[in-house]
């Protein structure tokens, strides 16, 4: 377990890379599990109800894995899947772990200070996105970076779409 918190530190820390992660199954559905687990909490403590919270983190989980799985796939490089794919999962899971209490904080009492917070876990999150998608596809940073905003821009658009949130 500690091995695993060191790779996720080193990869949020843009130390290590998803290379430096072993070809595992588990390793991969482990990290699958745990940042569903973590998307949830934060979805539930966003006042979504329970049922709304499952489906709109197991669709994300999908269309991340799906995504990954197709552009790997494309550029013929599909052996990559498992080490990215734990990488991308892997600092998902740290950052989602660090910006929990944030989110709670924040719906607790709106506050500049949760809001800049998060704003700064975000950012760190793309940049790290940008740095596995880089490893991943043999890119320079910002091309990554570029990647990774994209897709999360798409993300957070076709979740906005089939999940909406009622005021």
């Amino acid at each position: 377990m500690k091995a695993l918190l060191n790779a996720a530190v080193d990869l949020c820390l843009l130390r290590g890379a998803p290379q430096d992660l072993p070809v595992s199954t588990f390793l991969l559905l482990l990290t699958a599990v745990l940042n569903l687990l973590v998307g949830i909490l934060m979805s539930l403590d966003a006042r979504f109800e329970l049922v709304r919270a499952i489906l709109e983190n197991l669709f994300g989980l999908g269309l991340t894995l799906g995504v990954l799985y197709m552009a790997l796939s494309l550029r013929g490089w599909l052996p990559r899947f498992h080490q990215t794919a734990t990488a991308w999962l892997l600092s998902g899971l740290l950052l989602g772990l660090l910006a929990l209490p944030l989110v709670a904080w924040r719906h607790r009492g709106e506050s500049a200070e949760s809001e800049l917070l998060l704003l700064v876990v975000f950012v760190w999150s793309i940049v790290v996105l940008g740095h596995i998608i880089r490893h991943a596809f043999e890119l320079p940073l910002s091309a990554g970076i570029a990647a990774a905003v994209l897709y999360t821009l798409v993300a957070w658009n076709l979740l906005a779409m089939l999940f909406p949130v009622s005021l």
